[in-house]
């Protein structure tokens, strides 16, 4: 990012007009459309294309995940400057505002008919400090963990055979508790049997 005195010593080199506060409201449109053709011309030379292209892309990927929605809405703050097409009206900026929030928080504020964008950044705060509070005072439920792991038994060399040919045994319903084997792609302790006679 460009540093502020950097933003406004290139914006006087573009001779803006200066206004006086005063008069035709079409003479603050007209003025305001210059400042914007002299801010878009600074972003062009400034933030080529391929940044653009690529903050644009980080912008439609954007999605809450983990993080708070105030950090959320930090991020698509900083990346929807870089796409003001995708974010030019406040529905449009409040869709896709909502649109990457977590699954819990979107649906409260889908709900709600949200129509601006600051109403739902209002609600999304709101629900996502609700869902948080909740889950420090409900404790998390235990996880049961084996002490050890079960000892399954070594199949005999006549069950390898019949599986080997399409016979049906119990070992095909047991968990999965080895690692793939490189060369047969199944889940066995030891060394592979297959190929072997």
């Amino acid at each position: 990012e460009l540093p502020q005195a950097t933003v406004v010593a290139l914006f006087r080199d573009y001779h803006p007009e200066k206004f006086s506060g005063q008069g035709d409201p079409r003479v603050v449109d007209e003025w305001v459309q210059g400042l914007e053709i002299i801010f878009e011309l600074i972003r062009e030379k400034y933030y080529p294309s391929y940044f653009r292209a690529d903050m644009e892309r980080q912008f439609l990927a954007l999605t809450q995940g983990t993080r708070t929605v105030d950090e959320y809405e930090r991020e698509f703050t900083r990346l929807g400057a870089f796409v003001p097409d995708l974010v030019g009206t406040e529905a449009k900026r409040a869709y896709r505002f909502t649109d990457g929030l977590r699954p819990a928080v979107r649906h409260n504020i889908v709900g709600h008919g949200v129509q601006t964008y600051a109403r739902a950044v209002a609600i999304a705060q709101e629900v996502d400090a609700s869902i948080r509070r909740e889950a420090i005072q409900t404790p998390a439920q235990p996880v049961a963990q084996p002490s050890a792991q079960p000892k399954l038994a070594q199949p005999s060399t006549n069950q390898n055979k019949r599986k080997l040919r399409g016979g049906s045994d119990n070992w095909k319903t047991r968990p999965r508790q080895y690692p793939e084997c490189p060369t047969c792609g199944k889940h066995h302790r030891g060394e592979c049997l297959v190929g072997q006679n």
